[in-house]
């Protein structure tokens, strides 16, 4: 519900485009694949990289159709934290849920961001209420719209106490905050307020004492307990009209944890110990691959999240899953489709590299004399399965070849040969997820096959 746009409008005002592009042209940073241009959604996660405030952030943008929920599960592996989207008009759906049960399973620190503030009968109040009786006291908004005849025009700091005036893409004016929006303000600096409180004994004495915090003091409780997960902040805005990117990458930067404040451990074979990796630039290099991209056009990319130490080009790496050492050859950072090559990526960074041949989704890299295994992340089992036959006779091994590629791409697809019926049978996590399979297999590999 709006991630695409949105990673558009944080890119846009990051500086790495010019103009802002929309789905519905198919001219997105993330949505690049014919298949997604053509469908108006996400198939596969992309990844942008944005620099704010000299901190650079690795946006995933994951596809939220169910179908393709293997995507999302190897985004959540290599995330320190997540954004979750919702649409201001749909509000709070059965994919909200699912992508808090996935930050669930993998203690992903988490924020709300509610789009589409910018139309009609849109209300945030609703989403707010909705959350909270799902989640508890654990949400905590850090901003509420101002309306003015209807139209979004700003937002009121709920931690400032202060409302803020849209004047064009990034920049505001302070404002007075009107009448009408004190009543929900006063409530939702409680909820904000309940939130800080609750986080140490200390500062419920003094909250239940009726003594006020200072800025100073929520933000400093909001950038602990949000790392941990006992607090979910809540912010909103309109990705078309790129208004409230602005303060979300600001509060990216506040309160989501950096590497340095997440950890990571692998088993080092070598002694049989768990080695803390902790993204630490001084240990030895290590990294993990969370999803490869196979492309019969720009070749072979293995994308990885590097645990240890700092990756250089030509550096000797050992593949602990395959035992094979390769030479990783360029490294490159992906903006949505395009590699830019750099010359050094470091512990805790996310980067690809490019025709590890025998690399899979999953593996862990190393050094020879370090050799360091870390932990497989859990991918959905697909349950739907369509039987499928080549349109044209003797297409069978191209197709076979073809399939071979996807699965190495896409850890839900699966191909069984039915020896019994004497039928081919495709498997995935649902319908459109095959629909897609086959579509691909004409427009990149120019095989037709009947579902």
């Amino acid at each position: 519900s709006g991630k695409t746009s949105l990673v558009e409008a944080m890119a846009y005002l990051g500086g790495i485009t010019s103009r802002l592009g929309n789905v519905t042209d198919g001219n997105t940073i993330s949505d690049f694949d014919k298949e997604e241009i053509k469908r108006k959604f996400s198939i596969s996660t992309s990844t942008v990289p944005v620099v704010w405030d000299k901190v650079k952030v690795n946006i995933l943008d994951t596809p939220g159709f169910f179908d393709f929920v293997g995507e999302a599960e190897e985004a959540v592996a290599a995330a320190d934290a997540a954004v979750i989207v919702i649409s201001g008009k749909s509000g709070v759906q059965v994919g909200t849920q699912k992508a808090w049960e996935l930050c669930e399973k993998y203690r992903l620190p988490r924020m709300f961001f509610v789009t589409e503030m910018d139309m009609d009968d849109v209300s945030y109040r609703q989403v707010v209420e909705d959350l909270t009786e799902l989640y508890g006291k654990r949400i905590a908004p850090l901003h509420m719209p101002l309306r003015e005849d209807g139209k979004f025009v700003g937002y009121i700091n709920i931690v400032k106490n202060k409302g803020r005036r849209y004047i064009e893409k990034d920049k505001k004016e302070e404002c007075e905050i009107p009448e009408y929006s004190k009543e929900y303000l006063e409530k939702y600096r409680e909820i904000l307020l309940e939130a800080v409180a609750e986080t140490s004994e200390e500062f419920m004495e003094r909250y239940f004492g009726g003594e006020t915090f200072s800025e100073a003091e929520i933000r400093a409780a909001l950038r602990t307990n949000v790392c941990d997960g006992s607090i979910v902040p809540m912010t909103m805005g309109s990705n078309i009209l790129c208004q409230g990117m602005y303060t979300l990458l600001d509060d990216i930067v506040k309160y989501m944890p950096s590497p340095e404040n997440r950890e990571v451990a692998g088993i080092n074979l070598k002694t049989n110990e768990i080695y803390h990796a902790d993204y630490d630039f001084a240990k030895a290099k290590s990294a993990y691959i969370w999803k490869t991209i196979v492309d019969p056009f720009i070749g072979k990319y293995s994308l990885i999240k590097v645990n240890s130490g700092v990756l250089k080009t030509d550096d000797l790496l050992y593949n602990v899953d395959r035992d094979i050492e390769e030479k990783i050859g360029k490294i490159y950072v992906l903006q949505g489709n395009k590699p830019i090559e750099v010359s050094e990526l470091h512990a805790g960074d996310i980067g690809a590299l490019a025709k590890l041949t025998a690399a899979r989704t999953g593996n862990s890299l190393s050094t020879k004399a370090t050799t360091i295994k870390y932990g497989k992340f859990d991918i959905s089992t697909p349950y739907t399965y369509k039987r499928y036959k080549p349109v044209k006779k003797g297409d069978e091994d191209k197709i076979s070849s073809a399939l071979a590629r996807m699965m190495e791409e896409d850890l839900t697809l699966r191909v069984v040969n039915d020896t019994e019926n004497r039928q081919s049978l495709l498997y995935g996590i649902g319908d459109q997820q095959l629909e897609v399979t086959v579509s691909k297999l004409l427009g990149r590999y120019k095989v037709d096959v009947e579902l």
